[in-house]
């Protein structure tokens, strides 16, 4: 029988060395007699590889294996994940995301032209939070994106074949549905009274609940404080980093729009003034530190330890959150004559109509307010 002349025994007679050209680059893969199941099985396998791989020399398809083994952790700190015209907030939300849900992850350590898009899926889909919870239809999506940059960035530099593993429907599939859970809103007076709680059981922390009922600030921003942010003569807090629990640092704010300054009520402004008073903390710089000020109290203790018990105490809704207070100042600001659009800039919304998405069953209750409104003044008019 003749064999190709590009395909040679090896000296250990273990085996068919397959070689091959790209070019000026010699090229070489070992079929082995044993994983193959016999000297002339591997010479099938060995034959049938570099037909195909001629084959996509000619037609310009071809990838060298080699690179398909670079694993996938490798290949991003080679091609990155961001580009340079993207703002900087976009960048540090992709690269917090790789080191977050997948750097840590065995999916990082495979070779990537091994990596099928069932691997992506497995990944996504075992994807837990601390608790056991599933995470939400954005943090997921986030994930499969960073996959489809990478992917994409492999096919264009050759290093893989094929379509995008992220793009596929088993991947698409496993991306959970959008959960719409039902808001908590609070009232002036719940606010007040869980504040009033706070200041026997947890007075460190007492100011926090008004701050965060009519400023609106996320979890992290508000953990994140430091004295330096504050303007207490103009009552202003300038908001321009939070404070990661996951990744145990300062980080930038979700957007571009979430970079703001907040007006603060007198009546939070001089609790503010007296919490400077009685807790701030020599060269410490957090308004709500951990208790050797290390860092900020992390958003579970801030809940388990101080407003759960308090909710508790007061026979309240055990369900609200930290992130219901954003919800209140909504109601809040509506309540006392606030226009949308200030309050969209308030929470750092990037757009008006998102604020109306996001709280449209209160912007319901202000339109039909508007309506009976009209209808008194129609009324007087008419008389």
């Amino acid at each position: 029988m003749k064999r190709n002349s590009n395909i040679r025994r090896r000296n250990d007679s273990q085996g068919w060395e397959v070689r091959w050209r790209v070019g000026q680059q010699r090229k070489g893969k070992i079929f082995n007699d044993k994983k193959y199941g016999g000297r002339e099985n591997a010479y099938k396998e060995a034959e049938a590889f570099l037909k195909g791989t001629l084959a996509d020399i000619v037609r310009g398809e071809y990838n060298d294996p080699h690179l398909a083994k670079i694993t996938l952790s490798d290949f991003k700190e080679d091609f990155g994940i961001v580009k340079l015209s993207q703002e900087e907030t976009t960048k540090q939300i992709y690269e917090d995301v790789w080191n977050l849900y997948i750097a840590s992850y065995d999916i990082a350590y495979k070779p990537i032209g091994s990596i099928k898009a069932s691997d992506v899926a497995k990944h996504i889909r075992n994807l837990k939070k601390e608790n056991g919870d599933d995470y939400s239809n954005s943090t997921i999506k986030k994930v499969v994106e960073i996959f489809r940059i990478l992917f994409d960035k492999a096919l264009e530099e050759q290093f893989i074949k094929g379509i995008n593993p992220a793009k596929t429907s088993t991947v698409r599939d496993w991306i959970p549905k959008v959960q719409h859970e039902k808001k908590i809103y609070l009232s002036h007076f719940e606010v007040n009274r869980i504040y009033q709680d706070f200041l026997e059981y947890s007075p460190q922390f007492a100011v926090a609940i008004p701050l965060l009922g009519y400023t609106g600030m996320r979890s992290g921003e508000f953990r994140g404080l430091r004295w330096e942010d504050i303007d207490l003569q103009n009552g202003v807090i300038n908001l321009k980093k939070q404070y990661s629990d996951k990744l145990g640092r300062m980080k930038d704010l979700k957007t571009k729009n979430s970079v703001r300054s907040i007006r603060v009520p007198k009546y939070v402004l001089n609790q503010l003034r007296e919490h400077k008073e009685n807790f701030e903390v020599d060269n410490c710089p957090y308004v709500f530190p951990d208790s050797n000020c290390n860092r900020p109290i992390l958003g579970k203790n801030f809940k388990n330890r101080h407003l759960k018990p308090a909710l508790e105490r007061l026979d309240m809704n055990m369900k609200t959150n930290i992130h219901s207070f954003r919800h209140t100042s909504v109601r809040l600001a509506l309540e006392s004559g606030a226009q949308i659009q200030a309050i969209s800039k308030r929470l750092g919304h990037a757009s008006v109509s998102l604020t109306i998405d996001t709280y449209s069953e209160l912007f319901d209750t202000v339109e039909e307010q508007l309506v009976e409104r009209l209808d008194e003044y129609i009324e007087q008019m008419s008389i």
